[in-house]
């Protein structure tokens, strides 16, 4: 399945994943309850944690790296 990143650098992005968190270069997006239509069909949004990540492009917590 196909998810649409929304916040942080990933802004946009579609990539493959599910379940309640993913991954994208060392950042955390958690699911939402929304959709975007894109290309005929729905993909889940995804939402930035912003709290997950140091400037240093590493994560600040285990589960981000």
């Amino acid at each position: 399945m196909d998810v649409l990143l929304r916040g942080g650098p990933g802004d946009g992005q579609v990539v493959p994943g599910g379940g309640k968190v993913v991954v994208w270069q060392a950042r955390l997006y958690e699911i939402t309850t929304k959709y975007s239509h894109r290309r005929g069909r729905d993909l889940r949004i995804y939402r930035h944690r912003p709290d997950c990540c140091e400037p240093s492009d590493r994560g600040a917590e285990d589960r981000c790296e």
